[in-house]
């Protein structure tokens, strides 16, 4: 059994429908009888967008600023709290904690071309013993110690 580490796009292409969705849940299927991982980066980044998506669906936002007002006034939406919990609940994901300092962030952001956040996820990924990563994100593959799938 190895260590799978899942990125926000997985996560979300299987909480909204797309046209990444039957790849996304093909993808979890394949890899099932794998340890599932994740970080507090993904989940911050997952409870973002898809809050995002859910007030610009219901045509509440137009902009990152209404969104921040939004949820100072309204908080998130229970359908997005409660989906997030229960796909990692169901996926028997485990979250892990990030102990990435800042130098060695900046090192690798700036010699790979990373976001930081991705940056981050990487060096999770690099600190777990963790080498392979479901993501759409091509600039992962820029990351010498993760496998990229697909």
């Amino acid at each position: 059994m190895s260590k799978v580490f899942i990125d926000t796009n997985i996560f979300y292409n299987i909480l909204f429908e797309t046209g990444l969705t039957q790849i996304a849940r093909k993808l979890l299927e394949d890899y099932e009888e794998n340890m599932f991982y994740t970080s507090i980066t993904v989940v911050n980044e997952l409870l973002y967008i898809s809050t995002r998506k859910h007030y610009q669906t219901t045509g509440e936002i137009s902009g990152p600023y209404s969104l921040r007002r939004l949820i100072a006034s309204k908080g998130y939406p229970k359908l997005i709290v409660d989906g997030i919990r229960k796909l990692l609940r169901d996926l028997e994901v485990e979250v892990l904690i990030e102990t990435v300092g800042y130098q060695d962030m900046i090192e690798t952001a700036s010699s790979l071309n990373l976001l930081p956040s991705d940056t981050i996820i990487a060096l999770t990924c690099r600190h777990y013993g963790i080498d392979t990563i479901l993501t759409f994100d091509e600039d992962f593959k820029r990351v010498p110690w993760l496998k990229v799938i697909p």
